[in-house]
């Protein structure tokens, strides 16, 4: 699915753990510059991407969602994906963000599995490593019987949020 128009705009920014146990956060905001209200599927962000830097690229590390992706980090205006359910979920929430208008949220990764980081494989955190950003993402397609209306057509996706180096597991 496309990108949305420049119209509406997701950012995202890191929230360090305040209270033990609380896990990471982050502020989310949907600025929607259009002239008329948005309506998205939650969860919002349906997929988190985490990167790291190796010399002078950045590379994928992990990936968790819940439908909504895309191909290239760096690509600020690459293609997003979205799975499509078989079937409507049962007790489906919706965010509505007015016209000329925003829509500001904190979540953690206790609210949110998507935001959680969680690398695929022992050898995903390579020595060396110190630089870490996360991209996330929002896509997606409603089920052939279900017929919420004016859902938001696009995909979006946020800037890159620089992360603190993570702890290594005991």
């Amino acid at each position: 699915m496309p990108l949305c128009s420049k119209q509406i705009v997701f950012t995202a920014s890191y929230l360090a753990e305040t209270k033990p146990g609380e896990g990471i956060g982050f502020l989310f905001r949907i600025e929607n510059n259009a002239a008329k209200p948005i309506k998205l599927a939650e969860p919002v962000p349906s997929s988190a991407h985490w990167y790291a830097r190796v010399g002078n690229r950045w590379l994928w590390r992990a990936s968790s969602g819940q439908g909504g992706s895309y191909v290239d980090a760096v690509n600020e205006r690459g293609p997003v994906f979205a799975y499509q359910p078989k079937s409507a979920a049962a007790d489906p929430h919706f965010i509505t963000v007015p016209a000329k208008g925003n829509y500001e949220w904190v979540a953690h990764e206790h609210d949110n599995a998507a935001l959680a980081y969680r690398p695929g494989c022992a050898i995903c955190n390579y020595p060396g490593e110190h630089e870490y950003k996360a991209v996330f993402a929002y896509a997606y397609l409603p089920s052939a019987d279900e017929h919420a209306k004016d859902l938001l057509p696009c995909g979006l996706r946020s800037n890159l949020v620089i992360m603190p180096p993570k702890r290594e597991s005991k």
